[in-house]
């Protein structure tokens, strides 16, 4: 494998990655913007101009961690390709599902309203209680549009019913207190995700409710159902299901399972879903930590796989206190032990941290097979 390693002139602006030949000449046609130098893949243009969603900051304040928020939005907007092309489409921040829509539907189900929560069908007459005895499931509704570029219509909407599988409560009784508490939704070891099964039986409403307002254009609809993984954990949910439902439709006919999962290492779930990776990640672990035993670093790795392959990987590298100098060799160190675990297929980010801010990063494109460094 003919790998090429670039170190940035700490001299150069910080947004550029300058790319060196092995002969330290600067090769300028490999200048690229950070966000994007390893990310080979289709990317949505936005609509100009950009619109806000019109239920913005609703979602920070119904899902658990922004973990979860980050990878809802991503997540849709790259499971939406295969319906609404890039080549055709630019996508737009939603612009129909608004407050007062979202908020009925998180209500509990009544006959009155349109809520889709459980409702709480014994009252023990302690708020708690009940709480823990019903959990609400659905948590969010996150809307994204796909614009005609030729004709500037909306001509697609994706969503994404965002589902607990932890229901962090926090109720008030009639004497003003709040107490607080947090329940697994589903409590049984069946082998049947109740998460999903309710996300399936309340979604058919989510889509009759659309097509029964005048305000929502008659589209198709891409729906999935993302479970959210719990407030404290240190990688995000993971989607479950999808389906399609063609323009004037209100029927789901079948769903798709969805097979994308999150992984940390280290942990015994990756180990034995993967040894060999597992293995090596263990490996430049032991070989970063040996080479700045005064740091005591601390390695933490997330990984995503698709129908059981490795399709990313990032490395969080905490270093606290790090000076300049150290970050410069632990730079060096990193990019020289990333061999041990390179991947022809997928990329991956190495990120320095110290005390909670990004200082430096390592990035593997598996494209053009070069390693980038760069300090912030």
């Amino acid at each position: 494998m003919n790998i090429k390693k670039s170190m940035l002139f700490f001299v150069l602006p910080l947004l550029l990655l300058a790319s060196c030949s092995d002969d330290n000449e600067v090769n300028k046609n490999d200048e690229k913007i950070y966000a994007s130098s390893i990310q080979q893949k289709e990317i949505y243009e936005i609509k100009q101009p950009a619109k806000t969603n019109v239920s913005r900051g609703l979602i920070l304040s119904n899902m658990n961690n922004t973990l979860n928020v980050i990878e809802i939005e991503k997540g849709l907007m790259d499971l939406s390709i295969n319906h609404f092309p890039t080549k055709k489409f630019s996508i737009q921040e939603g612009q129909y599902l608004d407050e007062k829509m979202i908020h009925q539907w998180l209500d509990r189900k009544s006959k009155e309203g349109l809520g889709l929560n459980p409702s709480i069908t014994k009252s023990t007459g302690d708020v708690l209680e009940d709480e823990k005895n019903n959990p609400k499931i659905l948590s969010h509704v996150l809307e994204q549009n796909f614009v005609n570029k030729e004709n500037g219509k909306v001509e697609g909407i994706s969503l994404a019913i965002s589902l607990n599988e932890f229901y962090d409560i926090r109720v008030h009784d009639d004497k003003g207190l709040t107490y607080t508490d947090q329940v697994k939704v589903d409590t049984n070891e069946d082998n049947v995700n109740d998460v999903e099964n309710y996300g399936k039986e309340i979604a058919e409403a989510i889509v009759k409710n659309i097509r029964n307002n005048n305000k929502m254009p008659n589209v198709p609809i891409y729906l999935t159902l993302y479970q959210e993984s719990n407030k404290n954990d240190i990688i995000p949910g993971i989607f479950l299901a999808e389906t399609f439902i063609p323009e004037g439709e209100v029927k789901i006919d079948k769903w798709n399972d969805i097979d994308i999962k999150n992984y940390t290492f280290p942990s015994d779930s990756l180990n034995n879903l993967d040894k060999d990776t597992y293995d090596k990640l263990l490996i430049f672990k032991e070989d970063i930590q040996e080479g700045f035993k005064h740091l005591n670093p601390k390695l933490i790795g997330k990984l995503q796989y698709k129908n059981g392959k490795l399709i990313d990987l990032k490395i969080d590298v905490h270093a606290p206190l790090i000076n300049d100098t150290e970050l410069i060799g632990l730079l060096q160190l990193t990019s020289t032990k990333l061999s041990t675990i390179l991947f022809n297929y997928i990329p991956i980010t190495i990120r320095i941290i110290d005390q909670n801010h990004d200082v430096g990063v390592v990035l593997w494109d598996p494209t053009s097979k070069q390693i980038y460094v760069n300090t912030f």
